[in-house]
């Protein structure tokens, strides 16, 4: 499947909400159903996970879970749209999409069907926003030894069949034609251009001159020179013996070697100085979509923690701030959250939503309303304690599956953050203050800066829009 974008905020609802007559204020609301803490819950301990190098380079790593006889494996390497060639966009998420499309010995018939007979799924994607192509593969542990077989051949021998490269770049097109006249799209586009000028991280997507442009042969060479082991890395969690499975992986990748790889080089700026309003017209459109946005934290500031509470308080769930108001109270829309993006690449925090195009205003008006109250004012003693428990709760259910187990040691690994950074977690997150979440909300929450794209029929809005400054329209082409 192509992924066209890069999600500033995702899980909205994009339809629109019929006027309610409902208060004026959120005085007397009363949150219930809060997630119960124990302190179980607030003692975590990860499994001590296996791991080891192969002779090619390649890290492993592997967490046993003896539950259910399967396992998933997943294979990250450092290769993504990052290092398409400027008149290329779209190669590395090609290169990836075309994999299972035929080996030297297997048809992309003949893959889907192995698959299917052993009730295995693997996939090859990677995206723009992205530093690396992930290979997943999951499966019953019987069948681990056709499995990998099926696995290193697709990694190892793809052929890039001309054929199938021919049909996967018209659904491309076809896929990316399509997503131009979603506002979503639009709104992702220009706000990355916003938040990420001058660099790779402004690219959200391809287009469809240069896919036309895509030979199988441009295919080809950028297999040749990024699929390699060097600094990649593969994670196994399941019920497996890790000994045996590691001598399965070197056996089959023997002949896989690495070589030198230049770094991605990034930097995380601070945020945007300046307001901005663009207004991208999307003629008839009778929705606005709004976003608001601004580079925010990376993930080894010190006050990660803290932005991740306010962050729950603000925009995270039907509990939060944006939600009972704007939804709620307001009746503007049928879903809104913020984001917090923040990665190896990526630093910003991110309001979404769609509304009807008469109460854009407003609803941008009540956006910046929260912003304003939540950097000023402490959180309560109630409202703060609910954020932490959902934060505390959702994260001790997530480790229940052996593959969350796997992606919160990656991420240890990832970020060299310290070998006991998961233990402490829940009581850091139990620990953050009223005055922390008010102190990083007033750094990381735009109000005097703020980022602001809106979709929709320029006429009917640019009128109404003015008061929050300057408006630049542009066209959605």
């Amino acid at each position: 499947m192509h992924r066209l974008i890069f999600p500033l905020c995702a899980g909205l609802v994009f339809a629109q909400a019929p006027a309610v007559q409902e208060p004026q204020s959120l005085k007397g609301v009363v949150l219930k159903n809060k997630a119960p803490i124990s302190n179980e819950v607030l003692r975590i301990k990860l499994p001590k996970p296996y791991e080891t190098t192969l002779k090619n380079s390649l890290a492993v790593l592997i967490v046993e879970d003896h539950r259910v006889p399967t396992f998933n494996l997943s294979l990250d390497i450092p290769v993504s749209p990052f290092q398409d060639p400027g008149e290329k966009r779209g190669l590395a998420e090609a290169t990836a999409d075309n994999m299972k499309f035929g080996t030297k010995t297997r048809t992309a018939r003949q893959i889907a069907e192995t698959l299917a007979e052993l009730g295995a799924s693997m996939n090859i994607s990677t995206s723009y926003g992205s530093a690396y192509t992930r290979v997943t593969l999951s499966g019953l542990t019987d069948d681990i030894d056709p499995i990998l077989d099926l696995f290193a051949d697709v990694l190892l021998n793809p052929t890039f069949p001309q054929d199938e490269f021919d049909k996967y770049r018209q659904r491309e097109i076809s896929a990316l034609q399509q997503a131009r006249t979603q506002p979503q799209f639009l709104a992702n586009e220009r706000m990355f251009q916003l938040l990420y000028p001058g660099d790779g991280r402004a690219i959200t997507a391809s287009s469809p001159e240069a896919l036309r442009k895509l030979t199988r042969e441009d295919l080809e060479q950028f297999y040749a020179a990024n699929y390699h082991p060097g600094g990649a890395r593969i994670g196994i969690a399941g019920d497996v013996n890790p000994r045996q499975f590691t001598a399965k992986l070197e056996s089959r990748l023997a002949n896989w070697k690495a070589r030198p790889r230049a770094a991605t080089e990034l930097a995380l700026k601070p945020p945007v100085a300046e307001k901005r309003i663009v207004l991208v017209h999307r003629p008839n459109s009778v929705q606005s979509y709004i976003m608001v946005a601004n580079r925010a934290i990376g993930r080894l500031d010190p006050d990660f923690i803290p932005t991740t509470v306010m962050n729950r308080v603000l925009g995270q769930g039907p509990a939060a701030r944006l939600f009972r108001n704007i939804r709620e109270a307001k009746g503007y829309t049928y879903g809104i959250g913020s984001t917090l993006s923040a990665t190896r690449f990526l630093n910003h925090f991110s309001v979404a939503t769609s509304v009807r195009t008469e109460v854009t205003a407003p609803a941008l008006e009540e956006i910046l309303n929260e912003f304003r109250d939540i950097r000023q004012s402490p959180v309560p003693a109630d409202e703060l304690a609910g954020a932490r428990r959902a934060i505390v709760a959702s994260f001790a259910l997530r480790l229940e599956d052996p593959a969350d187990v796997l992606q919160q040691i990656t991420l240890l690994r990832e970020y060299k953050l310290p070998a006991n950074y998961w233990e402490t977690y829940p009581e850091k997150v139990m620990a953050v203050t009223a005055e922390e979440a008010r102190r990083v909300a007033g750094k990381f929450v735009p109000l005097e800066n703020p980022q602001i794209v809106i979709v929709g029929d320029a006429p009917k809005l640019r009128e109404a829009l003015a008061k929050f400054g300057t408006v630049e329209e542009v066209q959605a082409n």
